[in-house]
């Protein structure tokens, strides 16, 4: 059956350690309370598990000592399991304050509110009510928006005028190399023609006279007329 440990030191086969507080442990796995949020450790990556006491024991306990009305001391843990780095836990004891108290500063600035025309507000209506725009996750005027904008967009053109000066270069490249080859082929061919007819035109023979003669179609053979003498 699973079991609830106080513990704060998960040692990890071949390296590394998870710190927290232990909620839960079975066989195959152990649930572990970092204080942003609970992680799921298999236990055959486990190499053993020290208990010991983490912050988030600390916490517990002093929360467990408040009482629902003190505005002051859930203040002072909300501030004091931040520097821990218990986000949540944080989270948790201001928001008990602002119960209490809606108006509390140091509450409101740590849950992300700002103040605005007399009210606390989250922050993106702040901005937005002061005529703000997020531009790639910050927020910025207008103005200022438009001038990200404009130069992205002339990044963006000189990199499409590269792309194609380059695409242009290949293809020039590429036309040259073909008509290279073209070319080359083109004078192979005459070079074959030019002796194909070297060893094709007719001779002349001198003699009596000169006469255009050529040499016989077929062999000349022992196939001779009837009666004609050698």
């Amino acid at each position: 059956m699973p079991t609830v440990l106080f513990a704060d030191e998960v040692f990890l086969k071949g390296a590394g350690t998870i710190s927290g507080k232990i909620v839960e442990q079975t066989e195959t796995t152990v649930m572990v309370d970092i204080g942003s949020g609970v992680m799921g450790v298999p236990m055959s990556h486990v190499d053993r598990i020290v208990k010991g006491r983490s912050p988030l024991d600390d916490y517990a306990e002093r929360a467990g000592r408040l009482g629902p009305q003190d505005t002051d001391g859930w203040r002072k843990l909300g501030g004091w399991a931040s520097q821990q780095g218990l986000s949540v836990q944080s989270r948790e004891a201001y928001r008990k304050v602002l119960d209490l108290a809606p108006n509390d500063p140091e509450a409101n600035d740590a849950m992300g509110f700002v103040l605005l025309d007399g009210r606390w507000v989250p922050e993106e209506e702040a901005y937005r009510a002061r005529g703000y725009v997020k531009f790639d996750g910050e927020w910025m005027t207008p103005a200022e928006a438009q001038r990200f904008r404009d130069s992205e967009a002339a990044d963006q053109a000189r990199q499409d005028a590269g792309q194609r000066a380059r695409m242009t270069e290949t293809e020039r490249m590429l036309a040259e190399t073909r008509a290279a080859k073209t070319a080359e082929r083109a004078a192979d061919q005459q070079a074959r023609e030019r002796e194909e007819a070297r060893w094709t035109q007719p001779v002349y023979w001198g003699g009596w006279g000169y006469g255009v003669n050529s040499w016989p179609s077929a062999p000349v053979g022992n196939d001779r007329p009837a009666g004609s003498t050698p």
